[in-house]
């Protein structure tokens, strides 16, 4: 009787789960990885009245990953809405340098980013699957 009690309570938990609107903001479709083998940096392109393209290169920390997308942590203020580029440098040195620009910047941490490919890539996430060697996923 008791196995049968269990059962329905954890039907009860699972029934009156917490659906708020803070817990849905996720709107992430695609596997988020966490890898601690790809070293990345983003670049973001400025355009003076010169005429001139200044490349500023800024090493960054990679949170996790998908073919999507990336969410990144640095010391350095990224100006939302922007074009950058992103290179991401696997251990077997196979380097993507992938055009994206940041859509959001974490409300609870300064400096931590939210980063859109300008396209899926599936080459990447081929890659990364390929290369997983954890199975840590977010």
């Amino acid at each position: 009787m008791s196995d049968f009690k269990d059962h329905i309570d954890t039907a009860y938990d699972w029934l009156n789960f917490d659906f708020s609107d803070d817990l849905k903001k996720n709107n992430r479709v695609a596997v988020r990885y966490i890898r601690e083998d790809i070293a990345a940096s983003v670049c973001k392109i400025r355009l003076f009245n010169f005429g001139f393209l200044i490349n500023r290169e800024i090493l960054v920390e990679l949170i996790d990953i998908s073919s999507k997308g990336v969410l990144i942590s640095t010391n350095k203020k990224l100006p939302l809405k922007k074009k950058i580029t992103l290179t991401l440098k696997f251990e077997d040195t196979k380097t993507f340098q992938i055009k994206a620009f940041v859509v959001r910047k974490t409300p609870a941490l300064e400096y931590q980013y939210g980063i859109k490919f300008d396209r899926l890539n599936n080459e990447l996430g081929d890659y990364l699957l390929e290369t997983q060697r954890k199975l840590i996923f977010k």
